[in-house]
């Protein structure tokens, strides 16, 4: 529906409900298990108002969403409001005003690159494979001490993981540690993008790994 004054994302059983508090006017339902969709509405339509269900608003989906909202210069004029199921709890969502929309891109925790800074971090091939506890994922960039890669949505700060590099049997299994884990929204669905500091690598090994597949 084109033009939609209020965008509300909530659980399917908690719609009817709250939808009556934000008015019957206008009004766009999302299920909350279909972020992007809304994503892609918010974008299109740029509602007065996003409403968000309080449960959702305080999950991993429900935060990207919000982070996605406030990063977006174009999307300044959309109040988020945060309501509660069952009560009459109800918020706006602030926005730091101060901070200037060409700065407002979201950044990883500092703490994996204070881990790793001694080691210079190369980006890595899309094609090149890897995965993490058996999860498919994505390379971003990779040194000695660590990887930042998009995999799992489940993966969490402070997780012990193994990270596998390339395929089949030239694969390498490497030991490590999230140190930072933030979820992130795309057309394909929603995922994390995550910093692992390897525990005690194998640094020729990981050296040739980086020979063959990074970006020249």
């Amino acid at each position: 529906m084109a033009g939609a004054k209020v965008i509300l994302i909530a659980a399917p059983e908690l719609i009817p409900a709250l939808r009556e508090r934000v008015g019957e006017g206008g009004v766009l339902t999302f299920a909350d298990s279909d972020p992007v969709r809304a994503m892609d509405a918010i974008l299109a339509d740029r509602p007065p108002i996003v409403a968000l269900e309080r449960l959702f608003a305080a999950s991993p989906r429900g935060a990207a969403l919000i982070a996605r909202i406030k990063d977006d210069p174009s999307l300044d004029a959309c109040e988020i409001r945060i309501l509660s199921h069952d009560s009459r709890y109800q918020r706006v969502s602030p926005r730091k005003r101060d901070t200037p929309p060409a700065r407002r891109a979201a950044k990883p925790a500092q703490a994996f690159d204070l881990g790793t800074r001694r080691w210079p971090r190369f980006k890595i091939r899309e094609s090149a494979a890897a995965s993490v506890d058996g999860h498919a994922s994505r390379l971003v960039d990779l040194s000695l001490g660590g990887v930042q890669l998009i995999g799992p949505e489940s993966l969490r700060a402070k997780q012990k993981v193994v990270v596998r590099l390339g395929a089949a049997e030239r694969a390498l299994d490497v030991a490590g540690t999230v140190v930072w884990a933030r979820v992130e929204l795309s057309r394909r669905g929603p995922a994390a993008r995550v910093g692992i500091q390897f525990t005690n690598p194998d640094a020729g090994a990981l050296t040739k790994f980086l020979d063959e597949s990074r970006v020249r």
